[in-house]
């Protein structure tokens, strides 16, 4: 259910009273943070990755597709001129689009 709901854009972000009313972000990391293992509250508080694409929004899936055709570009160039080109993708997908990308 909770890909499900991520997938169809919930905002783990809400909260349905005052200002400190909990979030599902919120309660996932808390419930991480005792040292349990649930599959769920990873779920939420994984950024984006490859394995976790399809559980994000269709807005945030369509920029992840721009921005890797963008790395792409970049890891053609750099292939070229210093045979990197695979290095560059691999940095890319790690590290530059989990903070890009957002739900």
């Amino acid at each position: 259910r909770v890909a499900k709901l991520l997938a169809g854009r919930a905002d783990v972000h809400a909260n349905d009273g005052g200002e400190n009313a909990p979030t599902p972000i919120g309660l996932a990391w808390a419930l991480l943070d005792t040292g349990a293992t649930d599959t769920r509250a990873e779920l939420v508080v994984n950024g984006w990755s490859p394995a976790t694409h399809a559980l994000f929004p269709a807005a945030a899936r369509a920029r992840a597709v721009e921005l890797l055709l963008a790395s792409h570009l970049l890891a053609r160039s750099c292939q070229e001129s210093s045979g990197q080109g695979t290095a560059l993708l691999d940095v890319w997908v790690a590290h530059v689009m989990p903070r890009a990308l957002h739900r």
